[in-house]
């Protein structure tokens, strides 16, 4: 296929909008590992990564393991104050976003992983006041059960939280069963897209001479299907195939992640949504998915991603190269870069939160088997 029927398959992978300018949050170490079209490749000569003062910059991608932790206790990622995690890929990422998003005291962010947040919260100003004099929060999940209902999955997870008192050092304990509902992504033809969140769920004060395993064990009761369930687990963020789902917002290869695994599975919608203000950065919609009736699937390599900040805004830059495949069969190359942009979750003070989104991309083809590595450390030049 020539190039110039493969640019409208990808309407995005080859904008030619504004250059690609700097930027990065980070999640727990983050990794793309070898895709089965394409050799991972270590940039030789890196860009530098400037230190933001309150999201640290993403290294080169490296693979990690998807992960799993004991009903009793254990973390499944880092959701200190000192990490930045917004990821909605499974129920148990969700759930360390949420408790993530109240240790960096980003209310909002927090606020919003619920569609109908005043029942189990109250009005927002409520539940930004009931944590006041918490310094830090953590969460143990329970094993997880999941329905199918009209459209949508429904996941079930007894959960135990633990406040830690900012002054005294006091522990609160609360336990909670907690519904999450994911309307399937593949049934929307147009946006506006909901993605998981939370659809109930109350925190009741746990009594002390109430065992931790007891309190989960019993913290779902007479909810949920009570048919088998299973360890919380976090995405495999190596694995960009129709196979997996990934919708990870916490940094900026983890949204690039995503979008390339929707368009892989053909949830275009929810591509289209990865893009800041998408009727102007890749125009409209319909002609945004139409372009990519010809794209079988895409593999994809990350350089190191720049960061930037300044005035409560940070910008990131990732060097890509893509592997396309069309449907019949036929592979293209691209090597480029796209722009993403995060307003300080900390300052955003009005619903809806904004997440990190990418605003710009810029790629170009190149012939298939040039070495990515020298072009990856000068594709957002």
């Amino acid at each position: 296929m020539n190039k110039t029927r493969i640019i409208p398959l990808l309407t995005l992978l080859a904008l030619t909008l504004a250059a690609c300018q700097p930027g990065t949050p980070t999640p727990a170490t983050v990794t793309q590992a070898s895709l089965p079209t394409v050799e991972i490749i270590t940039a030789t000569s890196q860009p530098t990564v400037e230190q933001l003062p309150t999201i640290t910059p993403e290294a080169q991608a490296t693979a990690a393991p998807t992960t799993t932790v004991a009903a009793t206790g254990g973390n499944l990622a880092d959701t200190s104050s000192s990490n930045y995690l917004d990821d909605r890929s499974t129920p148990a990422a969700l759930m360390l976003s949420y408790v993530n998003a109240i240790n960096r005291h980003e209310y909002l962010r927090a606020y919003s992983y619920w569609v109908n947040p005043t029942p189990s919260l109250g009005d927002f100003d409520a539940f930004t006041n009931s944590f006041s004099g918490v310094g830090t929060e953590s969460v143990v999940i329970g094993n997880i059960s999941a329905d199918g209902a009209a459209g949508s999955i429904y996941y079930t997870l007894p959960v135990l939280y633990t406040d830690t008192l900012a002054n005294s050092g006091t522990t609160l304990k609360y336990v909670s069963c907690v519904v999450m509902r994911l309307p399937q992504p593949a049934n929307y033809g147009e946006p506006p897209i909901q993605p998981l969140n939370f659809d109930s769920g109350t925190k009741a004060a746990l009594n002390a001479s109430i065992s931790d395993a007891d309190a989960l064990a019993a913290a779902c009761n007479g909810q949920g299907s009570g048919g088998p369930t299973s360890a919380p687990v976090l995405e495999n963020l190596t694995d960009l195939s129709a196979n997996n789902y990934i919708d990870n917002r916490s940094g900026a290869v983890e949204v690039v992640s995503s979008l390339l695994n929707a368009i892989n599975r053909k949830e275009y919608v929810r591509a289209y949504s990865y893009w800041q203000n998408p009727s102007q950065t890749v125009g409209n919609y319909d002609n945004y998915a139409a372009g990519y009736n010809d794209t079988g699937s895409v593999s994809a390599v990350f350089g190191t991603v720049i960061s930037d900040a300044g005035a409560g805004q940070f910008h990131y830059q990732v060097p890509v190269g893509m592997i396309v495949t069309t449907n019949n069969n036929t592979q293209q190359t691209f090597i480029g870069c796209y722009t993403l942009h995060l307003a300080n979750p900390g300052m955003q003070g009005t619903l809806p939160f904004e997440p990190l989104g990418i605003t710009a991309g810029k790629f170009k083809q190149i012939s298939n088997g040039t070495s990515l590595s020298p072009l990856l450390a000068t594709a957002c030049n």
